[in-house]
């Protein structure tokens, strides 16, 4: 047996919750995109010999970059996972929410992280 009637139209329902969801998964994008930045900014300078692309590196034997680079471009990620997961752990209702923000600031996060350490370790060459 079906209701009868038409549902009743709500703006919080039908329009505020989704507008608002989107917003959420934008600005967690632009969160994680931002925080790339910053971590880019504070990694510590590497050996200038990085700065040479790695295919013209003809037998340079370079030291490996500073742990603090690597924690530095680590941190943001790896709390954010760990603030998720205890989300998602400990707090049933919010369970799909946390899941949702740490997979888009991830998203956000990950390729820019990824072009900045290819570009410092792998030099790079604008021919």
């Amino acid at each position: 047996m079906t209701a009868s009637g038409t549902p009743k139209f709500t703006w919080r329902g039908e329009v505020i919750g989704p507008v608002a969801a989107i917003a959420a998964v934008l600005g967690t994008l632009v969160l994680g995109f931002y925080a790339a930045m910053c971590a880019a900014g504070f990694a510590p300078d590497l050996h200038p010999g990085y700065a040479v692309p790695s295919h013209l590196r003809r037998g340079t034997d370079l030291p490996p970059p500073p742990a603090s680079y690597w924690v530095i471009l680590c941190a943001p990620p790896l709390t954010i996972a760990l603030l998720g997961g205890a989300a998602m752990l400990f707090a049933g209702r919010v369970r799909w929410i946390a899941f949702v923000g740490a997979l888009t600031f991830l998203v956000g996060y990950l390729p820019f992280a990824v072009l900045v350490v290819s570009l410092d370790i792998g030099g790079f060459a604008p021919t």
